[in-house]
């Protein structure tokens, strides 16, 4: 039986959507900002008589694998809130050194009958100041039962020109290392100029060597548009650097209908591929995070069982509303036992 925390969920969820979408992700952070639902907390989430579980290198054994992606909390202002809903970790940002306002608005697009967004962002956040601060106010006021890992995803601001761009990430580095669990250096997205162009086997050796003893809590992020040749060279330099892993993948880069990333539906096959010839290179040996076009808990599966040891969201969250979590985990469970496996672990990398 639903209860009025579902009742008003559902109800929320499709009147955010009749809205243009950041207007309606804008109430929603305003909203979850003041952390309504230490007052009603959620009862735990119902595994379905499936083990969940999942040892995440570098991040540590998750009860379950559904985390919150870069982009949805970018100033990390409901870091509590988004904790509650039941995600396993929350990565805040694109974090970059000074504010930046990002591309002028309309930037973020709905396409329903596709279950897709397009986004044209460019990394709009408050800057290293003002996020760590409310970190600290988070970790002074937070108890133990609101917190899960938490990673800071790395940006480098628009106007940096790209041979300072190693800069930028040691800078936001260095102002949350004391703060978050794990980072993800971003060289993904398609909405800062010049970004992309980073991701060369030649930078991921700079960033091991400037990072140090760091890179082993901090992942590297890539895009799905690469060729195969392309991409299995970076995987073979992240492989010989030290990091901790791969989160694969950002959003897919559209010039039509919108310019910007896309994001949902229509990227999971892309997404899956990309965890497919990572894989065909490191063989189990680089931990992944599977990211794109996640939409129902079998989507799920499919990732886990090309490799990844745990997946984010973002656009699921959207469509689906607050209570996501636990229905993608509802439908893992169902798909699990159709496919015979007890737990999800015993799915990883079952696929080959």
């Amino acid at each position: 039986m639903l209860d009025f925390r579902e009742i008003f969920g559902e109800f929320g969820t499709r009147a955010l959507q009749q809205l243009q979408p950041e207007v309606a992700h804008d109430i929603a952070m305003k909203f979850l900002s003041l952390d309504p639902l230490r007052f009603f907390p959620l009862t735990a989430l119902d595994p379905s008589n499936v083990s969940f579980q999942m040892e995440v290198p570098g991040i540590g054994l998750l009860p379950h694998p559904v985390g919150l992606a870069a982009g949805f909390d970018k100033n990390a202002v409901a870091v509590s809130a988004l904790t509650r809903l039941g995600f396993s970790s929350i990565e805040i940002g694109a974090v970059t050194p000074l504010a930046q306002a990002g591309n002028p608005r309309p930037r973020l697009f709905r396409y329903r009958s596709e279950q897709s967004l397009i986004n044209r962002m460019g990394f709009n956040n408050d800057g290293i100041g003002p996020i760590r601060a409310r970190l600290k106010t988070r970790k002074l006021l937070s108890s133990s039962n609101v917190t899960c890992p938490l990673g800071v995803n790395i940006g480098k601001n628009k106007d940096t020109v790209p041979d300072a761009a190693i800069d930028d990430f040691l800078e936001v580095h260095a102002g949350f290392k004391d703060l978050a669990d794990f980072f993800v250096i971003n060289l993904s997205s398609p909405n800062t100029p010049g970004l992309r162009d980073l991701a060369t086997p030649e930078f991921i050796g700079k960033v091991a060597r400037q990072f140090g003893s760091e890179v082993k809590k901090t992942w590297i992020k890539f895009d799905p548009d690469m060729n195969r040749d392309s991409f299995q060279k970076l995987i073979e330099a992240t492989g010989n650097s030290g990091l901790a892993g791969l989160v694969l993948t950002n959003t897919h880069r559209v010039k039509t209908p919108e310019v910007g990333g896309l994001s949902g539906r229509p990227l999971l096959a892309r997404s899956n591929t990309a965890l497919e010839w990572a894989w065909d290179v490191h063989r189990g040996k680089i931990p992944m995070i599977g990211v794109g076009g996640i939409l129902t808990g079998g989507d799920i599966v499919e990732k886990i069982s090309r490799g990844a040891s745990a997946v984010q969201i973002y656009t699921a969250l959207a469509y689906r509303g607050p209570w996501v979590v636990a229905g993608l985990l509802n439908e893992a469970g169902i798909r699990l036992r159709e496919l015979g496996f007890a737990s999800l672990h015993e799915a990883y990398g079952s696929h080959y």
